[in-house]
C-alpha cells in the first residue's frame, strides 16, 4: 500500500506507534536513535521482568517492520548525515522535547517535498504549549480519568501509556493526509499533533460537553441510576465477568426484550416480566403502567442468570440471541481465544535468541492489502551500517570513524 513511501522516524515514545502503523502499511520506516538507544527501549514491561536495552516488550510491540539507525543529531556530523538522508525520504516524524522546548528536527531545513509530523504534549499555541508533560499529565488533561472509575474513589488511570499511543496513531493519520495533499500539489506539509487533543478525542471529547451545555458526566463506576434502580454494565459470572447493556427504546429495547425472555426461560425472572415490552418501558413507567420494582426484578434476574453461566456460555448466547453483551476478557482470554486464532489475529515473532512470542498481526483488515509482520523490532544499531552504505555510499572506514567519535 505504501511501498513507495520512505519514513524517517526520530524515535521517541510518542512517535513509535506512528512509525509502526506506516510500516505495517508497507512504508520503509527507519527509526533513528541516539547511540545509547531510544527512550522506548527503556519502557516497561520487560521480557521476564528483567530490564535491558533489548528486552522492552513495548519496544518490540511498536517497532516491528522497521529498520534502525543510530545517529547523534546533536553533533555536526550527525546533522549532516541526516540532511543527506532526508533528501531521499518522504516523511519525517519527531516529537517535542518539553525539557528544551524544541523538537529534534526544528534545526533542519527539510526538503520542500517532505511531510513532517511533529508530536507535542499540548498544542503549539495556548496556555499549556510550553508545559512539560508525562503521559499521566496528558491523560489527566484529556478528561478521560474524569469519567473512569468509581465516584467515591480516585480516578482510574490506564495501565499502559495511553496518551502516547493516541498521539502516535493520530500522527500516522496526519502523515497520510500530508502525503495525499502532496500528491495533489507536489508540496510537503508540516503537521502538528497534540497528545492531549488526541487523547481527548479518544475519550469521546468528554471535556467539551459541559461547555456546550451538556451535563457533566462524572464517574459512574460501571453503572447508572434510573428510577432509583442501579443498572450495572458489568455482571459477575461463573468464571469472571460479562458486560451487558440494559437499555430501552425502539432499537436497544428489542435486545432487552430478548434478554428478559432468556432470563425467564432459565427461571431467573418471573414469566410475566419476560414478556414485558421493554421498548416502551420509559413511557410505561411515566404513565404508571410499570414500576421501578419491575426494573429491579429484571436486574436481579440478569445477575442470577450471569452467575449461572461461564463467560464463554454467556457470550455464545449473546451472539445467538442478538444481545448487546460480551465477556470481559483477560489477557489470557484474548491469547487463548479460538475466534481470534482462526481470524489470524496473532503471529509469532522472535524477540530474543530462541525466544518466540505471539503478537497481534495487524491493526486493520483490508480487502486489497494484507498487513504482515515481516521483521521483528530492530536491535540497537542493527541496520546502521546497511543504511549508511546503501543510502549514503559511506565506506567501511568512514563508518568506523563515525562510530569511534560517537556519532553512530
Amino acid at each position: 500500500m505504501l511501498d513507495d513511501i520512505r519514513v524517517l522516524e526520530v524515535s521517541a515514545p510518542e512517535t513509535m506507534l506512528a512509525g509502526s502503523n506506516l510500516a505495517a502499511l508497507g512504508a520503509d520506516v527507519i527509526a533513528i536513535e541516539p547511540p545509547g538507544g531510544a527512550a522506548g527501549r527503556r519502557l516497561e514491561p520487560f521480557l521476564d521482568d528483567t530490564p535491558g536495552i533489548e528486552r522492552s516488550l513495548t519496544w518490540h510491540a511498536m517497532n516491528r517492520n522497521k529498520r534502525a539507525l543510530t545517529l547523534d543529531l546533536a553533533s555536526i556530523d550527525g546533522q549532516q548525515l541526516f540532511a543527506r538522508l532526508a533528501d531521499r525520504f518522504d516523511v519525517a516524524i519527531d516529537s517535542l522535547d518539553s525539557r528544551v522546548g524544541a523538537a529534534p528536527l526544528d534545526r533542519f531545513a527539510l526538503p520542500e517535498k517532505m511531510v513532517r509530523t511533529r508530536i507535542s504534549a499540548f498544542a503549539s499555541s495556548g496556555p499549556k504549549s510550553g508545559y512539560a508533560a508525562s503521559d499521566l499529565v496528558v491523560m489527566a488533561a484529556s478528561g478521560a480519568p474524569g469519567v473512569s472509575g468509581d465516584p467515591d474513589r480516585p480516578p482510574a488511570f490506564f495501565s499502559v501509556p495511553q496518551g502516547m499511543m493516541e498521539a502516535g496513531a493520530d500522527a500516522a493519520i496526519a502523515a497520510l493526509a500530508g502525503l495525499l495533499a502532496r500528491d495533489r500539489d507536489g508540496r510537503g506539509q508540516n503537521a502538528q499533533v497534540s497528545a492531549r487533543i488526541a487523547a481527548m478525542i479518544g475519550a469521546m471529547s468528554q471535556m467539551l460537553g459541559p461547555g456546550a451545555g451538556n451535563a457533566e458526566l462524572g464517574r459512574t463506576g460501571g453503572s447508572i441510576s434510573f428510577a432509583g434502580v442501579e443498572i450495572p454494565s458489568i455482571y459477575e459470572c461463573a468464571d469472571g465477568f460479562v458486560l451487558v447493556s440494559v437499555a430501552f427504546g425502539a432499537v436497544f429495547g428489542q435486545m432487552t426484550n430478548r434478554l428478559a425472555r432468556w432470563a425467564a426461560q432459565e427461571k431467573y425472572l418471573a414469566p410475566e416480566l419476560g414478556e414485558v415490552a421493554w421498548t416502551t418501558f420509559i413511557g410505561d413507567l411515566q404513565q404508571k403502567k410499570r414500576t421501578p420494582a419491575d426494573l429491579q426484578a429484571l436486574i436481579d434476574g440478569i445477575k442470577a442468570l450471569a452467575r449461572s453461566k461461564t463467560k464463554y456460555e454467556f457470550g455464545l448466547a449473546a451472539r445467538r440471541l442478538g444481545l448487546l453483551a460480551s465477556p470481559v476478557m483477560t489477557m489470557r482470554d484474548v491469547a487463548e481465544s479460538k475466534q481470534y486464532r482462526e481470524r489470524g489475529l496473532f503471529t509469532e515473532v522472535e524477540i530474543a535468541p530462541a525466544r518466540k512470542i505471539d503478537v497481534p498481526t495487524r491493526f486493520a483488515q483490508f480487502s486489497n492489502f494484507q498487513i504482515e509482520s515481516k521483521r521483528p523490532a530492530p536491535t540497537l544499531s542493527q541496520h546502521t551500517v546497511e543504511i549508511l552504505d546503501s543510502e549514503l555510499n559511506l565506506s567501511r572506514l568512514e563508518i568506523q570513524a563515525l562510530f569511534a567519535h560517537g556519532v553512530i
